[in-house]
């Protein structure tokens, strides 16, 4: 585990040491799994002029980086104007990506014969109270529709016994001796009390105000920033109060050991809060957000160069001028290529920044590598089946989810085909998350992955991994006797069309999301890691080091305050000024 100065001592070999990742995408049945929606390759980067933003990655955060910087604000920026005059012409903005797709951890697979239905792979939905999203979709035009998520007729199927969402406060029907402070209460409005005991008022507490009390908030002496959220919570409702929270919330990593006053506040605007966050998607995808970004960055003058991966990064004199030297790989050839910028971007999460070349001017940095290693990566993956009916529907469930103590852990009923807008009404086709997990229940997916494919720690000289998200048939059919588990003997489940899985842990992702670390100072971070040496003009952005982690908000706002502090750029007129976006 990393670590920064108030923690302990961190090396360089800490950092590259590495572990291999399980590849996400085992290759079968082609009628089992569409491709991705790759894009044209595009044009070769020319290694002949100096580029002016050379930004690395073309995720969310990096597409709106991009597109931020040849849109209509930029002409009223000091900073660009200047640097528009030292490349003697129109800034040169070039979006570079290793893989062959725009979109990063935001990947939309349509399901055969289901052309109105999307598999979101990776993000999937966003809060309602998280305004440069939805001030941001709304200003693209993207169509949106409602996220249910916990329907009082959905299911629970914890310790073996089934009951209902409606049956939570129920003390008879749970199946957790519980302490009387969280008995009778699901595990949402649980979690709330407990982190009332420390933080009172935290459930309608926004960001601006979480942000104002994280260095000092307390418990029994100590820093909350300081106390791993698994201990505190152990401590507050003991063990069986824990894996009740574990169990029921769906998800493991809200309650693992990891920074207390951050993990409440991610719990309180993730997951409960008061009022209850509405939840929405995209209608055509949430792929559609840094498409459609993208697309206004190419109509402004700017270049994409999809397959170009990014190996190295060094600091060269040129014509008396310093710059950014990019070393990368071409492919399919693998050709090297060297690149100069005079700013560079790296819109790039923990993992895809450590597989740089370790001679990589940034890894000098003591302060560079301890801020690096101030998050801690989780695993999580996805598997949709596609079915000829909505099967789940003659036991009375339409939408949101189930949940459940399987690996398969959350089970979302997406949609019908017939009941989207512009849709067939008569046709039956049905699309179901089967399972969303993390942590160790991914461990157990990546065993029935007929093909596992390990990658070395560092892999500079192998091409990107196409993102196909096939899913393997032994992984399907223990899907299949999970979900006939889950939801009892009256359920009568025919075999699936299609199937598509994705686990995150490969590289260059490292993680579906992150959380920070015990004792991370996030308000100091988060400034720092935005630029990390004061000397050179090198940047990241993402939602890895945000007060959003996982979520695309913590990526648009740390990629905005970029913006905003180090190129001067005015806040866009889609976006209140008054709009807290974090320190």
């Amino acid at each position: 585990m990393l670590r920064g100065p108030e923690m302990g001592e961190l090396t360089r070999r800490d950092v590259f040491k590495g572990t291999g990742a399980l590849g996400a995408a085992a290759i079968v049945d082609g009628a089992l799994g569409t491709p991705a929606r790759a894009r044209p390759r595009g044009k070769e980067a020319d290694e002949a002029d100096i580029v002016d933003v050379a930004v690395i990655g073309a995720g969310v955060s990096g597409a709106y980086a991009a597109w931020r910087l040849l849109g209509p604000e930029a002409e009223r920026s000091s900073a660009l104007k200047k640097l528009r005059r030292s490349g003697r012409g129109p800034l040169r903005v070039h979006l570079f990506e290793g893989s062959e797709r725009v979109g990063g951890r935001l990947f939309s697979v349509t399901p055969p014969g289901m052309p109105h239905l999307h598999a979101e792979l990776g993000g999937m939905r966003y809060l309602d109270n998280q305004p440069v999203v939805a001030d941001l979709v709304e200003h693209l035009g993207l169509p949106t529709d409602p996220f249910p998520v916990d329907e009082p007729q959905n299911l629970v199927y914890l310790r073996r016994h089934r009951f209902t969402q409606a049956q939570w406060n129920d003390p008879t029907v749970v199946p957790y001796d519980l302490p009387a402070a969280i008995r009778g209460k699901s595990p949402d409005d649980a979690l709330v009390s407990v982190i009332e005991r420390f933080v009172p008022g935290a459930a309608g507490m926004n960001q601006k105000a979480w942000d104002k009390i994280k260095p000092t908030a307390s418990a029994d002496g100590r820093h909350l920033y300081d106390i791993g959220f698994w201990n505190l919570l152990l401590d507050a409702v003991g063990q069986e109060g824990w894996s009740f929270l574990r169990d029921g919330f769906g998800y493991g990593s809200v309650v693992a050991n990891v920074n207390s006053i951050e993990a409440m506040e991610a719990s309180v605007a993730d997951f409960v809060g008061s009022p209850a966050p509405q939840y929405l998607l995209l209608r055509n995808g949430y792929q559609t957000v840094p498409e459609e970004l993208v697309r206004r960055f190419e109509a402004e003058g700017g270049t994409v160069h999809l397959h170009h991966q990014v190996r190295r990064i060094d600091r060269e004199t040129v014509h008396g001028e310093e710059v950014l030297a990019l070393a990368l790989s071409v492919w399919p050839t693998g050709r090297p290529l060297t690149v100069r910028a005079r700013h560079v971007v790296l819109a790039m999460p923990q993992r895809s920044i450590e597989l740089l070349d370790p001679d990589t001017f940034l890894f000098t940095s003591d302060r560079f590598l301890s801020d690096l290693g101030s998050i801690v990566p989780r695993p999580a993956s996805k598997l949709f089946l596609g079915y000829d009916r909505p099967w789940w529907e003659d036991l009375g469930l339409r939408a949101g989810r189930s949940v459940t103590d399987l690996p398969l852990r959350q089970t979302y009923y997406w949609g019908v085909e017939g009941k989207q807008p512009g849709a067939d009404p008569a046709d039956r086709n049905a699309l179901l998350l089967a399972s969303y997990n993390d942590l160790s229940d991914v461990e157990f997916w990546n065993e029935l992955l007929t093909r596992p494919h390990r990658l070395a720690p560092v892999a500079v000289t192998r091409p990107p991994r196409p993102m196909d998200a096939s899913a393997p048939g032994t992984l399907v059919d223990e899907a299949q006797r999970q979900l006939r588990e889950l939801h009892g003997p009256d359920a009568r489940i025919p075999d699936p069309t299609s199937a598509h899985f994705q686990d995150w842990v490969q590289d260059p992702y490292g993680a579906a999301f992150h959380f920070w670390q015990v004792g991370a100072k996030s308000w100091e971070i988060m400034p720092r890691m935005r630029h990390p040496l004061p000397d050179a003009n090198l940047y990241v952005c993402g939602d890895a080091w945000s007060t959003g982690q996982g979520w695309v908000y913590g990526a648009l706002t740390q990629a905005e305050l970029m913006l905003e502090e180090h190129f001067g750029l005015p806040r866009p007129t889609w976006l209140s000024s008054s709009t807290y976006l974090g320190p």
